[in-house]
């Protein structure tokens, strides 16, 4: 380990908890790639085996993965796992034949090195030649997450009905006897009085809003009802709708649709197993079946390696693992499916099985379709194993991000898809229900004051509403949080996002800094933002990402809404960054003190060419557009593009940005608003009028380079929203900095936000310093000079360097290791050193040379 010392002061170790990296032991880390370049962290698909030696595991046991490719529909693989190159001895595991391309060993692997193959078996039960050898090694960094063998889950099968929600057995008794006490008892009483005159029509099946209607009265209520009250109306009123669709076609649906129809015969034949005839219980056991092995054979060996197929995990998965439970001992398809089911969520959830920070890689607005399966495979599986799903990483740290990327009575701090289709200021039901059940059962302290600060939104949920009434009266039994305790900052190193606030304990006049560099790039619901950020006041919109989320395909989500001229990041040449996980980025750096918050993103990969998957090639084409230059698509000459970016608490917030380019380049700095940019030479202002009050933002652009500076409130030609109803999808307003052409350049940008124009202070500038208030900034600006930044506070005495010597109370600081960022800084009371080099990518993808 690097040590550094600081002549003339006494320094104090630093506790990463502190600083919002609780689980970096040390500051400075080894470069895996060294020279090695990745075209890709993390593939769409899994075209190698995985893991291999230069991958960094994410978990103990860590799951082996073999490429789709290498087995056919109809053959199965046979995998060894062993600390033994020969495969002898006891440390050996062998999977047997299976159907699938992944392996988990269910067992926490001693440290040390590791080899795996596999090889394919015929139909015909005739062994193929092993693979090569794969190597790894635990280094006993990893977090332990263990699951039980499949064997144990099956052992603990109920055998009687109902089954699906078998892990609420033990809380229905005391809820039933309390249900009227229940403080949403006289809401879901109305919608059952609802769903007992409901009747579904024999055309459901060719509309998704009917078919969701089913599930509703179904799942949601009937079932719920039956449950609970234990009253034989609610079951005859089940076997009224069952009856009335028993012999409807159900073929040609969507598989959202497919999901709901699942559920919603899944829940039927629990309910009413005994009630049903034999007749009718063969009916319902073909329908399921019908859904089981069309998806069943979809899913193995195409899910297990792909990234992350998102209609299977928000809905599908769920339904298949409910319908599987409820026949599998009759049909040995349906069993093994159950099997399946229970290996691939164990080893690729949640959220793709590459998250341990409690973030959504698709961000905020995708959240909330997953939050039901999120709760209950987990529920079913602790139950049935004995083991508590839940103690995964992801689980154990989602009740802060949840509060940090959404605060209540606020726009949020999230990115990707949806997240801005319209301006909600308040976080969803479906999210605040996920909140309480993370407060309930992880026993998080986060969530249970999101919960509490969001008030009786929670009860407007209906997907969880089983849960909730079988254990409202069960405490959260974690200890209550205060705003004036909580951290200001936090960090999701996997999905590569970091939130930085001003005030959590004043949450009127708190200032919201959001960033996204991510290593998984642009690809599923994720965009082309990478070294983007938005900024937010008082819980309300300063800067945003721009456009409508309409349609996933058309020309405003292609050439505005998804495209990085509708994110607060640059174009090079005006192209964009394109559509897939090869336009990757990463957040190398990431520091916090009292005073003072910065991050650094690496975004120096995302410019890499046109979109490649076949769904945007798709959508290209469909959309009559072509990957040129002319609509902001193609080859960049770009070879460096950091962006180091500052909170200044309270109310200041600094971008440094170093770019580089192979050949001269135009450069296009972007930002947007809600509302109209005014420009006065180097000065954007902005004027706001909200319901918490009016505010003013000014940002200042400086560079050696004399940009020149536009603004609209049009949209990209070609790319304007197919609703264009000015009070649901207002105008935007667009800012463009242009400046080149040059091979290199430095920008640097002051924003400063204030209720009124006397808290916006005059920036005065002497060459390569800038004096802001009590703020001092000496930036590098030479565009062919190395890019170097030192900020300080002469009132607090905070200090932050890159690249630059450093001095602190008059003494100078020896950096532990060349290049790294140092900041000074008040934490927990007590002035301290922290000094952080790059955090490597943890690559799921082999690096080329």
């Amino acid at each position: 380990m690097n040590t550094s010392f600081l002549y003339g002061i006494l320094l104090t170790s630093l506790s990463m908890s502190m600083t919002g990296c609780s689980d970096d032991k040390d500051l400075f880390f080894e470069n895996l790639q060294s020279d090695e370049t990745l075209e890709v962290v993390h593939p769409n698909e899994w075209d190698k085996p995985y893991p291999r030696e230069e991958h960094e595991l994410y978990l103990n046991p860590v799951s082996m993965i073999a490429p789709r490719s290498v087995k056919g529909k109809e053959e199965f693989l046979e995998f060894e796992v062993s600390q033994d190159m020969n495969f002898s001895g006891e440390s050996t595991f062998r999977s047997g034949k299976v159907s699938w391309n992944i392996y988990n060993i269910h067992k926490e692997m001693p440290v040390g090195e590791w080899y795996w193959r596999f090889r394919k078996i015929s139909q015909e039960n005739q062994a193929g030649a092993w693979s090569e050898v794969n190597k790894f090694t635990v280094t006993g960094k990893e977090d332990v997450f263990v699951t039980p063998a499949f064997s144990e889950f099956l052992k603990n099968m109920p055998a009687g009905y109902p089954r699906i929600h078998c892990y609420l057995d033990k809380d229905l008794p005391t809820a039933r006897e309390k249900v009227e006490s229940s403080p949403e008892y006289a809401s879901f009483m109305g919608r059952v009085r609802t769903a007992l005159e409901y009747m579904p029509t024999t055309d459901l099946y060719a509309d998704n809003k009917k078919v969701e209607a089913l599930r509703t009265n179904v799942e949601y209520t009937l079932y719920t009802a039956h449950m609970l009250l234990q009253d034989t109306k609610y079951q005859d009123k089940i076997l009224e709708i069952a009856r009335t669709l028993l012999y409807v076609d159900i073929s040609s649906m969507e598989n959202l649709s497919e999901a709901a129809v699942i559920s919603a015969w899944s829940h039927i034949y629990d309910a009413c197993y005994e009630r049903l005839t034999g007749e009718e219980r063969e009916r319902i056991e073909d329908i399921l079946m019908t859904f089981i092995s069309k998806h069943y054979n979809s899913f193995k060996g195409r899910l297990e390696c792909q990234f992350f197929d998102n209609h299977v995990w928000q809905h599908i998965l769920r339904a298949i693992t409910q319908a599987t439970l409820v026949i599998h001992q009759k049909y040995p398809v349906a069993l093994e499916a159950l099997e399946y089911c229970y290996e691939v969520w164990s080893t690729r959830a949640p959220d793709a099985g590459l998250n341990r920070f409690g973030a959504w890689i698709n961000g905020v607005g995708y959240f909330d379709v997953n939050t039901q399966s999120l709760c209950y495979m987990p529920l079913l599986f602790s139950h049935l194993t004995g083991a508590d799903f839940l103690q995964h990483p992801w689980y154990k740290t989602a009740g802060k991000a949840m509060m940090y990327s959404w605060l209540p009575d606020s726009g949020h701090a999230g990115f990707g898809d949806n997240n801005s289709t319209v301006l909600l200021y308040s976080p969803t039901r479906q999210r605040v229900a996920f909140a309480d059940f993370i407060a309930r059962e992880v026993k998080d302290s986060y969530a249970a004051w999101y919960v509490k600060e969001c008030g009786n939104t929670v009860y407007d949920d209906t997907s969880l509403r089983l849960y909730r009434m079988a254990r409202w009266h069960i405490s959260y039994g974690s200890p209550e949080l205060s705003g004036d305790k909580l951290d200001n900052f936090v960090w999701y190193k996997d999905t590569g996002e970091g939130v930085a606030y001003s005030s959590l304990s004043d949450r009127s006049k708190n200032m919201a800094l959001a960033f996204r560099s991510s290593p998984f790039g642009s690809g599923s619901h994720t965009l082309a933002d990478q070294n983007s950020f938005k900024l937010l006041y008082k819980g309300r919109y300063v800067y945003l990402n721009a456009g409508y989320y309409q349609n996933f395909s058309d020309k405003h989500n292609i050439l505005q809404y998804r495209h990085t001229r509708g994110h607060n990041s640059i174009l090079v040449n005006g192209i964009g960054q394109p559509f897939t996980p090869k336009a990757y980025g990463n957040i190398n750096r990431a520091l916090n003190g009292e005073n003072l918050a910065y991050f650094m993103g690496d975004a120096s990969h995302a410019y890499c060419g046109i979109s490649d998957l076949t769904v945007w090639t798709n959508n290209f084409k469909n959309a009559g557009l072509s990957q040129t230059p002319e609509y902001g698509f193609g080859k960049t000459p770009l070879n460096n593009y950091k962006r180091h970016i500052f909170m200044l608490r309270p109310n200041k917030v600094v971008i440094y940005d170093d770019l580089g380019a192979d050949e001269p380049a135009t450069w296009q700095w972007l930002l947007h608003s809600l509302t109209e940019f005014h420009i006065v030479g180097n000065k954007v202002t902005t004027e706001y009028e909200t319901d918490k009050g009016n505010f003013t933002s000014v940002a200042q652009i400086f560079s050696e380079q004399a940009p020149g500076i536009e603004t609209t409130n049009k949209w990209y030609p070609g790319g304007e929203p197919t609703d264009q109803d000015p009070v649901k999808y207002p105008k935007q307003w667009h800012l463009t900095a242009t400046f080149g052409p040059s091979m290199n350049n430095k920008i640097l940008t002051v924003i400063q936000l204030g209720d009124d124009s006397k808290q916006i202070e005059d920036i005065w500038q002497v060459n390569n310093n800038f004096i802001v208030g009590d703020w001092n900034i000496q930036a590098e600006m030479g565009a062919n000079n190395a890019a170097a930044i030192t900020i300080t506070n002469k009132v607090t005495g905070t200090v932050f360097s890159y690249n630059e010597e450093m001095v602190i109370n008059g003494a100078t600081y020896q950096r532990g290791q060349e290049g790294s960022s140092v900041l000074y800084d008040n934490v927990g009371g007590t002035m301290q050193v922290q000094e952080m080099s790059d955090k490597p990518l943890q690559s799921t993808r082999a690096v080329s040379k």
